[in-house]
């Protein structure tokens, strides 16, 4: 799902809407806001009714300042929840997936009505629950990298700030953790038009590599796995591509998954206490007990999961809010993802396909030179061959210990995978 949100200041020229109408063909949103459009009236009702939208509405604007106006298709079912003169909230539902709050907001420049509007866009001011996306013109300025606002005719009196941007709550971005803001172009407007896009793209078909699990650890019998699945007659590559199909064999048929086994501990919990409540016995005692503790011990594991993939580092000890550490880990790998590049011809590469295809060329051809340059260097002549003891030391096996911690430091050098995380171990 696509939404387009633009503060096109006027949408009664011709050169709006030959714009706006280039990117409805371009991008499909499924829902378009226009902001400060400063039409109304039979004029207004013209204008929406050739972008070709089977439903909106529009919030009218006070004499020159705001409006808001809203564009959906029926493939959502759109409901709304409140109308304000600075904003419109609407609760949107996609096929079966769970409904989800939508504002689009047109700050007002003056500082006392654009205090009232953050005082009443609030859940709490609201009174509803559940994710939560906010797009729109603030006019107020947010720490950021990028301009979307701009002034001036001469450097003299150029100026620029963020004014337009997208806002999201912990549950919305769960929700949708691969949804992008992209900044379009600014034409017909000194405003940039904003694109959310929610549907996660296309993979490129590239396999994952092994990842080692941090809770993997946690599990008594993980060592002595190690030890007995290491071999000590194959030379270290090999060796650790052997050990890493075995943990995953291992990861299967033992340790399992951590978010089932929490599911079935809590039903079977909630089962024991049940028949606690109606006879209790000193066997459901102890079994309660039991099951209290595995609990615990699963808690751990995902929290060791979840920080393992957030990489956050400052994690307070004992702490179990597993939920901001899968919010933060959404969010790193969106904002890490490759997306665009650009190649020796000063085109832009968009298409995952097109990205890989770039990707191993460059490589390919940068280490075919190299190799050919080390060849004319004569570069086997320029360093020592190893000492015997040395090669024993290679050869000689690896303490359970030292393959723990080598596991955590083996980062190859590879490009990002689809997920956003580099390939290899970790």
């Amino acid at each position: 799902m696509n939404v387009l949100v633009w503060n096109c200041q006027g949408a009664a020229s011709k050169v709006f809407r030959r714009t706006l109408k280039n990117y409805l063909r371009e991008f499909k949103p499924t829902v378009l806001c226009l902001l400060e459009p400063r039409v109304s009236g039979d004029n207004a009702n013209d204008i929406c009714f050739a972008l070709g939208y089977d439903e909106w509405l529009r919030v009218e604007a006070i004499g020159f300042s705001g409006g808001i106006w809203v564009f959906w298709k029926t493939d959502i079912v759109v409901q709304v929840s409140n109308t304000h003169p600075q904003f419109v909230l609407l609760r949107v539902t996609e096929g079966s997936n769970q409904p989800w709050n939508l504002s689009f907001v047109y700050g007002s420049p003056d500082y006392i009505l654009r205090r009232q509007l953050f005082t009443d866009l609030s859940q709490e001011g609201l009174n509803f629950e559940g994710p939560w996306l906010s797009i729109g013109d603030y006019n107020s300025v947010f720490e950021g990298p990028q301009v979307t606002w701009t002034r001036g005719l001469s450097s003299s009196s150029f100026k620029a700030a963020r004014l337009d941007r997208a806002l999201c709550n912990v549950e919305w971005r769960m929700l949708y953790p691969d949804a992008s803001v992209t900044h379009l172009p600014m034409v017909s407007s000194n405003h940039s038009p904003l694109l959310i896009k929610t549907i996660k793209t296309q993979g490129s078909g590239v396999s994952r590599n092994f990842k080692y699990n941090a809770a993997w650890t946690s599990h008594p019998g993980f060592m002595n796995f190690v030890k007995d699945k290491w071999n000590i007659d194959e030379g270290l590559e090999q060796a650790k591509m052997e050990l890493a199909n075995d943990l995953l064999s291992w990861n299967h048929s033992t340790f399992g998954s951590i978010f089932q086994r929490k599911k079935r501990v809590l039903v079977r919990i909630e089962g024991v206490q049940k028949a606690l409540a109606n006879r209790p016995r000193s066997d459901l005692i102890k079994l309660n007990k039991k099951l209290q503790k595995e609990l615990e011990e699963i808690l751990n594991q995902e929290e060791l999961y979840w920080f393992q993939k957030s990489r956050e580092d400052w994690i307070a000890s004992g702490d179990r809010n597993t939920r901001f550490y899968h919010a933060a880990t959404a969010a790193k790998k969106a904002n890490s993802r490759i997306t665009t590049l650009r190649n020796n011809r000063d085109e832009w590469l968009t298409s995952d396909e097109e990205i890989l295809n770039h990707i191993t060329d460059f490589f390919t051809n940068l280490y075919t030179e190299d190799m050919r340059e080390s060849r004319q260097i004569g570069w086997r002549r320029s360093f020592p061959t190893l000492l015997e003891a040395d090669r024993d030391y290679v050869n000689a096996p690896f303490s359970a210990l030292e393959v723990k911690e080598a596991c955590f430091d083996m980062a190859p050098c590879k490009a990002l995978g689809p997920d956003g995380y580099h390939a290899g171990f970790y």
